[in-house]
Formats: C-alpha cells, structure tokens, sequence
C-alpha cells in the first residue's frame, strides 16, 4: 500500500507531456498562418473562369421527328375499354422545343423549355408537348479540346397529348389530359459563330398518362447562345 502515492505522482506528471503531443500536430498547422503564409487553395474547389459558356443561355432545336400514340379518351368510363382503344402505329412529322436558362458553368446549364412534336398516321394526327425543367451537362469537358461541346439534354415537365381521327370527323380518340413527359438527348455543338454554338441533335421523349402512351424520336439541328464568356 506503501506504493500507490509513488505511482499516482508518476501519471499526473506524465499527463502533461501527453498533452504535449498531442498538440503539436495542430501547433505545426497553425504555424504558417500565424507566421502570414496562405495555405495553397484546393485545386478541386479553385474558382475558376468560365472558357465555353456562362452568363444567360437560350436555345433552339428541331428537326425531322417519328413516333406514335395508342390509348383512350379521357373519359372514366372508355380508359380500359378495348373498343375505345385507339392505336395510331407509326407516324411522321416534326418536333423540336426553345429553351432559356443560365450556364451554371462550363459543363452544366440548367433552365426552363417547351416543345413537343406533332406526327401524322394514316387517318390519325397526334400532338405532344408541354412544359419542361431542361437540363444539359457536358460530361467529358475536362477529357480534350474536341469533346468540350459534346453535351447530353435531360427534361422532366407536363404538357398536353391527343390524337384526332380523320375518319370519325376529326375527332379526339386519344387524350392525355395533363400528362408527364421525360426527355433524353445528345448533341454537339462544335460550330461556333461568335457567342453562338450550334450542331446535330439526337434526342427521344415519352409522354404518359393513364389515358395515353406517346413516344417521340427526333432528328435534326440545334443552335444555343451564351452571352460569356
């Protein structure tokens, strides 16, 4: 029993030096702030300006567009119905959509748009379109110099969907009422006209409700303005 003050002595004195070390890490990264250096910038989060887009951005794309409906009036009592089903098959005609936001950064611009298509089918005539929250990213614009200006489009919005029949006396044998709408395409923008890109457009939509099915595929140009850089 003789020896427990000894030992309690020896580990309150060696506390002290246990805090020791355990501050010199922070001590050693406070001292080039306390001596007036700055700490080197992560190059991740560097600010940095804009080389290919910035500021107000519109745009415009159209062209050649195919696709088709199939589903019902809306009306309760013909969706289901086999004998109020209509499909239209294959149709053809055009589509496109304008849009305008803002270049968030070199590779993302994020804005508002609204388009659609309007196809023909035999005895059939079929419009979709709506508004649309449209983004587009330029994925590989850190890889080279060429691929700067390949972008992918995403929309997501609501609009309208019908489709009339000649043969009934125009009509409506299909409508979506408000229906949801998703968009995917892909593009280049290679030529460039002072602030103004421009190039071939890919691009696909779906619109659906309870009452309607309408697919869209279009083919054709796009042209964009940014006012900066």
């Amino acid at each position: 029993m003789a020896t427990c003050p000894p030992l309690r002595r020896a580990r309150a004195s060696a506390l002290p030096a246990l805090l020791g070390l355990c501050l010199l890490p922070a001590a050693a990264a406070a001292q080039p702030a306390a001596s007036g250096e700055t700490p080197a910038a992560d190059p991740l989060f560097a600010p940095r300006s804009a080389t290919r887009r910035s500021g107000l951005a519109a745009g415009i794309a159209g062209g050649l567009a195919l696709g088709g409906a199939a589903g019902f009036p809306n009306d309760v009592q013909k969706i289901g119905y086999e004998r109020h089903y209509t499909e239209t098959g294959v149709g053809i005609g055009g589509g496109g959509y304008v849009w305008i936001g803002g270049a968030l950064s070199d590779w993302l611009t994020f804005g508002a748009a609204f388009g659609g298509h309007s196809l023909s089918a035999a005895d059939h005539a079929s419009l979709a379109g709506g508004f649309m929250f449209h983004t587009e990213v330029f994925p590989l614009f850190s890889l080279a110099e060429g691929w700067r200006d390949a972008g992918v489009a995403f929309d997501a919005g609501t609009g309208v969907a019908y489709t009339t029949s000649d043969a009934d006396g125009g009509a409506e044998v299909i409508d979506g009422a408000l229906p949801a709408r998703l968009g995917l395409g892909v593009f280049y923008e290679g030529i460039r006209l002072w602030k103004v890109a421009m190039g071939p457009w890919l691009y696909a939509d779906y619109t659906w409700s309870t009452s309607v099915r309408q697919p869209g595929f279009y083919l054709g140009w796009r042209t964009a303005l940014y006012t900066g850089p």
